[in-house]
């Protein structure tokens, strides 16, 4: 793999890392795109599976 595609892969993990963070926070989702310059179907792919999670954390705890 080249060294700008491995760049590219690294920022987006990360990037995804975060979405998962601030949703998790409680940022509505048009303030996660804007802070991370990223379109609502990325964010929609970032955050698949999350949103259940959190549901059920809260609802356990």
């Amino acid at each position: 793999m080249a060294k700008n595609a491995q760049a590219d892969e690294t920022v987006m993990l990360l990037k995804q890392l975060l979405a998962i963070e601030l949703y998790r926070a409680g940022l509505p989702q048009s303030e996660i795109r804007a802070r991370l310059g990223i379109n609502m179907n990325v964010l929609s792919d970032m955050l698949k599976g999350v949103s259940r999670e959190i549901t059920v954390r809260v609802k356990t705890d």
